[in-house]
């Protein structure tokens, strides 16, 4: 199986960039013990107006769309957040992809 690589690009209105990057990490932490979950990531843009973007890695396809039908996922869908984050934005933008090559170094030092 290859793994399986959501992003999301959310492109805040200026006023509410911080409540935006507080949704994306605490979504984050929010799937961190999921069944199939590897990684996620939190970025913050470095040039003005860029997005801020989410990253989470899984196992699988199969994997992520177990976790998306899932009681836990229905939680964070019904917490209230996305209405939120509809109104502190001006667009977002989901892609899914397959991982077709990777590498990646035993340590960072």
């Amino acid at each position: 199986m290859k793994m399986y690589v959501v992003t999301e690009n959310y492109y805040p209105k200026e006023e509410n960039f911080n409540e935006v990057m507080d949704m994306l990490v605490e979504t984050s932490k929010m799937i961190k013990d999921q069944d199939g979950a590897i990684m996620s990531l939190s970025l913050k843009p470095e040039q003005k107006g860029g997005p801020i973007t989410g990253v989470s890695i899984w196992e699988s396809r199969e994997k992520f769309t177990a976790f998306m039908k899932s009681e836990h996922a229905e939680k964070i869908m019904k917490s209230g957040l996305s209405a939120k984050v509809k109104e502190w934005t001006t667009d977002i933008k989901a892609n899914l992809h397959t991982v077709e090559q990777a590498w990646h170094a035993d340590t960072h030092e």
